[in-house]
């Protein structure tokens, strides 16, 4: 009896320990499902931290970068002082910005880092465009307009070369206006010359109109040819006839297209990009000097000093160039251009002396359809006559000859003169002369030109954006 109730105890006894060690096994089991999970979500937690901080310097250096390009840009915008190279710090995050000349503009690239979050972004901005629209191959102020022996002023591609002039048109024999010849103001007169187009005017003298004619006053000849039924080899199509217009209202003068106010605009945002003083050239500043068989790209510069190109020499416009000097290239082969990355727009160089240019030198625009090259001078006073030291031969502010050729001279306040064979695409000038078999070819684009640069207002914003 007692025998048998201690062996039914110790039974008893070894079956709950069994039960206890399950149930802890069970508990223990448990707690490590629990802390496999808990572990994972802290896992999970913190790859979401890790993001989120990358995500944050990546912002960061984002919106530092674009800090800085915005910086650098209201900088140049307002004219105030900036290097090629800036930087900038902020809560443990840094940004640099390069600033970099390129034609008719700068640009501006920042590079913002936090903790090694690389972002970077860039501005390209260019001087304000300036639309200029020269809508005719000739226009003159009241100093006129005078045409020697076969002197030329034509159109390209069949286009006319038509001449607006705020004083007298005067010929020579052969001299040809492709295209309509205006002579505005009561003392406008047009005489000895071939007019392919109409004319407009107050006198007509010894001249063949082949189109209409609209005046006050006309000689018998010159009423003669306009009235004829049919007209000789001096006018091709498309003008077969013409119909005369007696006691017409004289034409009222022409505003040139491009004020002092805009020239000056364009002095000053060469200057923006830096002064060298010396000449450039030949000799001169060490910047600026091209040798022999050398090429120079220059702008937007101000030059207190002259230009002078006398042999086998390449000047690139990259920028408004402005020289307080004189401008003389005598050499065969000399080459002026704009820069490739002008596009479609054009460029100038401008001279507060007077200009020469002669002896096959070539001027080009940017390669790109619409792209030329203005030459302007802002002399004054050089307007033929006796000659002074101040102006060109001739006493003139510009003068081209031989085989010069493709670019748009302006002369505002003084006589251009053009001699032997030269050719030009756009002429403006207080008074033009000129001489034997010059020839000025217009091209109907000029209607609309766009400069890089003038009075629309500092530095306009072409692009901004994150780049790689």
């Amino acid at each position: 009896m007692n025998l048998e109730f201690g062996i039914s105890r110790s039974a008893h006894s070894a079956g709950g320990a069994g039960a206890g060690q399950a149930a802890l096994l069970a508990v223990l089991f448990l707690f490590l499902i629990s802390l496999a999970v808990s572990l994972g979500f802290v896992a999970i937690a913190n790859r979401a931290v890790q993001n989120a901080r990358a995500d944050m310097d990546a912002k960061r250096s984002f919106f530092l970068a674009e800090a800085g390009v915005e910086d650098v840009v209201y900088r140049l915008k307002t004219a105030k002082q900036v290097s090629s190279s800036e930087s900038y710090a902020l809560g443990g995050a840094a940004a640099s910005v390069t600033l970099t000349d390129i034609a008719g503009g700068k640009e501006v690239l920042a590079t913002g880092n936090a903790n090694n979050a690389i972002r970077r972004s860039k501005a390209v901005v260019q001087q304000g465009l300036t639309g200029v629209g020269f809508a005719y191959g000739v226009q003159v102020d009241a100093g006129g307009l005078e045409m020697e022996q076969n002197s030329r002023i034509e159109g390209a591609g069949g286009v006319a070369g038509n001449v607006y002039a705020n004083g007298p048109i005067e010929g020579e024999n052969g001299a040809v206006i492709t295209g309509d010849a205006t002579a505005a103001g009561g003392l406008g007169s047009i005489s000895d010359v071939i007019v392919k187009g109409t004319a407009r005017v107050h006198a007509v003298a010894e001249s063949k109109i082949c189109g209409d004619a609209y005046y006050t006053t006309i000689d018998a000849d010159s009423l003669n040819f306009v009235n004829a039924a049919t007209k000789p080899s001096e006018c091709s199509t498309p003008w077969a006839s013409g119909t005369a217009y007696p006691g017409s209202a004289d034409p009222s003068p022409a505003a040139f297209p491009i004020s002092d106010s805009q020239i000056q605009q364009w002095r000053d945002d060469a200057a923006a990009g830096g002064a060298i003083t010396g000449n450039c050239g030949d000799s001169g500043a060490a910047e600026c000097v091209i040798a022999d068989n050398g090429t120079l790209f220059l702008g937007p510069k101000k030059v207190v000093g002259n230009l002078a190109l006398a042999k086998k020499q390449t000047l690139v416009i990259t920028g408004t160039l402005y020289f307080t000097g004189s401008i003389s290239i005598s050499s065969s082969n000399v080459t002026v251009k704009c820069d490739p990355s002008y596009g479609s727009h054009s460029c100038m160089i401008i001279a507060d002396g007077w200009i020469n240019v002669s002896n096959n030198a070539v001027f080009q625009g940017s390669g790109a359809s619409g792209s030329y090259l203005m030459a302007l001078t802002a002399i004054a006073n050089c307007n033929g006559g006796p000659q002074t030291p101040s102006c060109t031969n001739h006493n003139a502010g510009l003068e081209v000859d031989n085989n010069a050729q493709g670019s748009i001279f302006y002369v505002p306040h003084s006589m251009a003169y053009v001699k032997n064979n030269a050719r030009m695409t756009e002429l403006t000038a207080y008074k033009i002369t000129l001489e034997n078999n010059a020839v000025i070819t217009y091209q109907q684009g000029l209607a609309d030109l766009q400069f890089s640069s003038g009075p629309t207002g500092g530095w306009v914003i072409q692009t901004w954006e994150e780049v790689e």
